[in-house]
């Protein structure tokens, strides 16, 4: 398994990609919007701790699963068994932003303060993104030039948020420290998990 927590700095999140998550699209945010993001992304790059791991399996892609060396199955519904057809081989992966950005975010909704609020949400799902993105980078150098299929997760293209359950057992529990609820959210919640062959 390889784990590891990052350095804010190699994930590249600039308030240009928070705009576009935000839906700005070519438009250009009040002079309020931008000050505020801005700051807020500063202060948060000097304290959040990113963090991914992935796994590699030996393994097979039958109907609507995918078996795996030492017996692990993935339910992933037809739709996502399809994109993986005719891989060989796994990568179980999970990113996070980090549990002190899930206290963050919680301690503003507590002061009931909605712009920020809703700027923090947006940096928190970019930080995920982007941790996502340098674990599928660190991953392409394990493979040394094998092809890959795009990241899949639970909860999209039939595959049931359910299947959390199997997917984290098989990565040893709690990867990166991220904890599954009774109904399989996340905690933290600006956490992403999936399978790529």
């Amino acid at each position: 398994m390889y784990d590891c927590e990052l350095d804010f700095g190699l994930l590249s999140l600039t308030t240009a990609d928070l705009f576009a998550e935000m839906g700005y699209g070519s438009m250009v945010p009040e002079e309020q919007i931008t000050v505020l993001t801005t700051s807020m992304l500063e202060d948060i790059s000097s304290w959040v701790t990113p963090r991914c791991t992935f796994s590699l399996f030996s393994g097979q892609v039958d109907f609507d699963s995918v078996s795996l060396e030492g017996g692990g199955v993935l339910s992933v519904g037809e739709t996502i068994a399809f994109l993986l057809k005719g891989s060989e081989r796994f990568a179980l992966f999970s990113a996070t932003a980090g549990m002190a950005f899930q206290t963050y975010l919680e301690s503003l909704k507590a002061e009931d303060d909605i712009l920020k609020s809703f700027i923090a949400d947006m940096i928190g799902t970019c930080i995920a993104e982007k941790t996502g993105e340098y674990m599928e980078c660190l991953l392409e150098k394990e493979l040394q030039g094998e092809r890959h299929t795009n990241r899949l997760s639970p909860g999209y293209c039939g595959w049931h948020l359910t299947g959390q359950k199997a997917l984290f057992r098989l990565m040893g529990g709690n990867p990166c420290g991220i904890g599954l609820s009774e109904v399989c959210l996340m905690t933290p919640i600006k956490s992403i998990s999936g399978i790529i062959g």
